[in-house]
């Protein structure tokens, strides 16, 4: 099973990355996407990670985020993927490009989350917490270009996982607050911050991730609370593209993970899977969420981040919509709640 999903994401990837995907939806439901957002502290970005199917079937480039964001859902903000890039992220007439479509179009760039995988094979490179310097080094220089592409497209920040699969949780937060600080300094000079997502492992516990942003203590850096279920599982099987959904064997209260981090908030991210007949999510009370971080100091985006596409994709066993769809029920939710 495995081996057949590496082998369609490697074939599919030959594609041409130019179709629009606008081009794949009918036109006939844009006009109910397009309802401007009331004047709130409180703001809808959407996050390319959703339309990551579509990606890999070569039916997404990211030059169409920008206008996909305003035209085809309405929003200003856009939360970019650095995988989405497809290494174009090295030629600056193309980055010089994506930044004035953004200008053009009134899109405000927020973040950019940043993975190191290779797509073809999905092997992770070095961990920023990693305990061999080695690796470390090699991660931070790696973040570090990202931060310059954030800073070339005026994002305020780039969002980092820390994989911390070996190693004592003291240990850990010694080797990540290390890289994190590096990045940091780098990123003062651009301006740039780096913000830490909640993705399971040690950083699924929040106690543990809000120690390690008040050790560093910069405003370069912070967190992005993830609603999630994956965000806040601090321990479970590892993870593979046969099984994305896997049951966790220790869970972290995610409603008081979120208010826990935050205070350090730069960005959050909406993560969304699948949605019962009334257009609530079945995984995450919503309701709940918003009102925590409407109780909160909070200010500024929260990201629709629709992940049913991808568990779809690669075997999990739901009832998920399609990528646009998703989008549109996360989005639909988001507003009526804020």
């Amino acid at each position: 099973m495995e081996n057949q999903r590496r082998k369609f994401m490697k074939n599919s990837l030959k594609y041409t990355m130019g179709f629009s995907l606008a081009s794949t939806i009918p036109s006939f439901i844009f006009s109910s996407c397009k309802q401007k957002l009331k004047d709130l502290n409180l703001k809808i970005s959407l996050q390319a990670y959703s339309f990551a199917p579509l990606l890999m079937s070569g039916k997404f480039d990211i030059m169409d985020f920008p206008e996909i964001v305003r035209n085809t859902y309405g929003l200003n903000g856009a939360e970019y993927w650095s995988i989405a890039f497809m290494n174009k992220e090295k030629d600056k007439n193309f980055i010089s490009e994506l930044n004035k479509k953004s200008e053009d179009l009134g899109i405000s760039n927020t973040i950019i989350l940043v993975d190191d995988i290779n797509i073809q094979t999905m092997e992770q490179g070095p961990s920023l917490a990693s305990l061999k310097k080695e690796e470390r080094t090699k991660a931070i220089e790696y973040h570090k270009h990202w931060i310059e592409v954030a800073s070339k497209i005026n994002c305020h920040s780039i969002r980092v996982n820390l994989k911390s699969d070996v190693g004592s949780e003291e240990d850990i937060l010694e080797t990540s607050g290390e890289s994190i600080s590096k990045l940091a300094e780098y990123g003062s000079s651009y301006g740039v911050s780096t913000i830490v997502e909640n993705h399971g492992g040690l950083t699924g516990n929040a106690k543990w991730l809000v120690k390690l942003i008040k050790d560093i203590n910069s405003d370069f850096v912070g967190t992005l609370p993830d609603f999630g279920n994956n965000g806040f599982c601090m321990k479970r099987e590892r993870l593979d593209l046969s099984n994305l959904t896997k049951p966790c064997d220790q869970q972290y209260d995610k409603y008081e993970g979120v208010k826990e981090l935050l205070p350090f908030a730069k960005g959050i991210s909406a993560k969304s899977h699948e949605f019962d007949d009334k257009g609530n999510d079945i995984n995450t009370d919503f309701k709940k969420m918003i009102n925590i971080i409407k109780e909160s100091s909070y200010e500024g985006y929260i990201a629709i981040e629709y992940e049913g596409g991808m568990l779809n994709l690669f075997g999990g066993k739901g009832n998920y919509l399609a990528p646009h769809e998703g989008v549109i029920a996360t989005k639909t939710l988001l507003e009526k709640l804020i």
